[in-house]
């Protein structure tokens, strides 16, 4: 069986500035891939391409056995290929979840419309119980985005991407600022969802990333440095050297 994801090759520059060099990278159905390494080691700009957001130089994009190189964002994420952002991207003035809702009918094929399709409308509202039920959230959903806590927001966005029934799930720094007990509840919550899907995360907090991944891909000066159990990339010397130093003791 093909894995669900396939990165080949994938180059990409701005000017003179090589961000990515010759990437390849598989990811399996439901296994949890953590990204690491320092700032700037293209981490973010690999996402871009991957999700439609920068088309590549050089290389392919694989997406359940077929390509998608040639897709724009949003059919990617129809076919379950689904990211998020470093900053929450929601909409502050609208309730929790009036946001999830909006999420739920995009997935359904209804884009952002809030008249008729009454069944559409239906399975949203029951697509948004369930999410909140999930999310532990302490209250009904109903306030706005913009009352909402920090790691409140960070989960709601959360939701609106898991609102998209993703296949592979890419979360880029979903726990930046986070206390670790928030992160971890952010962790769960996807699991909770649905265990099949597969996940890619991008994350400074070794601890989440070293203690939730099955894999490791270590990325430094815009090529892939090692991959492996996170055994092997915390006992890997050129790992210890490029970004670990002596968080990996």
């Amino acid at each position: 069986m093909s894995p669900l994801l396939e990165i080949a090759g994938i180059g990409k520059s701005f000017g003179a500035f090589r961000a990515l060099s010759d990437i390849s990278l598989a990811v399996e159905e439901g296994e949890t891939l953590g990204l690491i390494g320092p700032n700037g080691a293209g981490k973010t700009t690999l996402f871009n391409v991957v999700t439609g957001f920068l088309r590549p130089d050089s290389g392919a994009v694989r997406f359940a056995g077929a390509p998608v190189d040639r897709l724009p964002p949003e059919k990617r994420a129809a076919l379950g290929l689904v990211r998020t952002f470093q900053k929450a991207m929601v909409f502050p003035a609208l309730s929790l979840r009036e946001n999830l809702a909006m999420a739920a009918r995009q997935r359904a094929g209804h884009g952002l419309r809030w008249l008729g399709a009454r069944t559409c409308h239906a399975e949203a509202d029951a697509k948004v119980e369930r999410l909140l039920a999930e999310s532990g959230l302490p209250r009904g959903g109903g306030e706005r985005m913009a009352d909402l806590s920090y790691g409140e927001q960070r989960i709601a966005d959360l939701l609106m991407a898991l609102a998209l029934e993703p296949r592979l799930l890419l979360l880029d720094e979903p726990t930046a600022g986070l206390s670790q007990a928030e992160a971890e509840r952010l962790l769960r919550i996807v699991r909770r969802h649905d265990s099949r899907t597969a996940l890619v995360l991008i994350a400074h907090d070794i601890d989440i990333v070293f203690g939730h991944c099955d894999r490791i891909a270590v990325m430094h000066l815009g090529r892939l440095l090692r991959t492996g159990t996170p055994q092997a990339v915390r006992a890997d010397a050129a790992v210890r050297a490029a970004y670990l130093g002596s968080l990996a003791d």
